[in-house]
């Protein structure tokens, strides 16, 4: 009888600890504020080789982008590759199963002038986040000027 005191006080004791663990996981978000597209989803890029230009996202703790909303485009230049890093596999509530970025994206293009000759233009990028508290960006589109191709 003695024995069933202390598994009842440390049953009573992990029982607190997962509740309050729980709360506080449902909690995390509760008071925070999403941050803008912009500063959520930091874009840069820089020109590595004659036809090579590397894109990155620095993207914000809690944040993602979505590997298969990326879309790049130009009417200045030809996409002839564009090279994915590995991606993270996500079950998303608003999209399903994704493959999702975390933390930095860098992806490399080669790309080729449409007029032969032209070392600069605008690259069209467009993409798409979440928040882990559970709001969803529109697609973004920036417009990016590459110079020195």
């Amino acid at each position: 009888m003695f024995l069933m005191e202390p598994v009842k006080f440390y049953l009573v004791v992990i029982i607190f600890y997962a509740a309050a663990f729980s709360a506080n996981a449902e909690e995390v978000f509760t008071d925070a504020v999403p941050l803008e597209a912009d500063k959520a989803f930091v874009i840069d890029h820089m020109v590595t080789g004659p036809n090579e230009v590397i894109v990155r996202w620095q993207i914000s703790e809690n944040y993602y982008l979505y590997k298969e909303k990326f879309i790049f485009s130009s009417s200045d230049f030809y996409i002839n590759d564009v090279n994915f890093p590995p991606a993270a596999v996500k079950f998303d509530e608003f999209f399903g199963l994704n493959e999702v970025y975390h933390n930095v994206m860098e992806t490399t293009l080669q790309i080729s002038p449409k007029i032969s000759g032209i070392t600069m233009g605008i690259l069209e990028v467009a993409y798409q986040g979440c928040w882990e508290g559970g709001v969803c960006y529109p697609l973004t589109r920036k417009s990016l000027q590459i110079r020195e191709l």
